[in-house]
């Protein structure tokens, strides 16, 4: 298992709204990425509450992870978040969303593929905090060399993955600070997750 991070925020502030952490859980991996609402001050400990909140329930299942950080935030600005729950035996992936968190499985070369593909995971409208009406999870199969990507709108969602070539001893911490070089928006914090799947072994 590789995970890394990387962020960094909005020109001219020190507080970074943006926030990733992860989680290993047995044979599960939690992967979380939140956005506080705005930048700076409120909307850091906007998103640094949900990571509190969400480190404290990992065995919970994902519907209600999302409605009780919902009510534990309502004090503050709210966030858009994203979880996902990788089952490291079976690679098994289920996703779920609220608000403008972007998550996106890139598949490896191999496999009956001759370059990579993306698919692309779906997060629902509203706030962490300030309300959702509805929460649907997916769930997708991963497979070795496989890479998960979760980002804040503060990156471009139409990343051209093509344009970096990736191998299995590539390094995923410079690859994403490049992105967020790259395909970041000055005007908004930025943040991204990157892990790797290895299979069971």
């Amino acid at each position: 298992m590789q995970i890394t991070i990387a962020k960094r925020p909005c020109k001219g502030e020190v507080h970074c709204g943006d926030a990733c952490s992860y989680w290993k859980n047995g044979a599960y991996t939690t992967l979380c990425v939140a956005d506080g609402l705005g930048h700076g001050m409120h909307a850091e400990i906007a998103a640094m509450a949900a990571m509190d909140f969400v480190s404290q329930h990992l065995r919970d299942p994902l519907p209600i992870i999302f409605d009780q950080c919902n009510r534990t935030l309502r004090h503050t600005r709210g966030v858009a978040m994203g979880i996902a729950i990788l089952d490291e035996h079976t690679g098994d992936l289920t996703y779920a969303g609220i608000g403008n968190i972007r998550a996106m499985v890139i598949r490896s070369p191999g496999a009956g593929h001759t370059q990579w593909s993306t698919v692309r995971l779906t997060s629902d409208p509203g706030i962490v905090g300030g309300g959702f009406r509805i929460l649907r999870p997916e769930r997708v199969a991963v497979t070795p060399d496989d890479l998960v990507l979760m980002f804040t709108d503060g990156i471009e969602e139409q990343i051209e993955f093509s344009n970096y070539t990736v191998t299995r001893s590539s390094n995923l911490q410079k690859l994403a600070q490049r992105i967020v070089r790259q395909w970041g928006r000055d005007y908004d914090d930025a943040a991204i997750l990157i892990y790797r799947h290895e299979g069971n072994g």
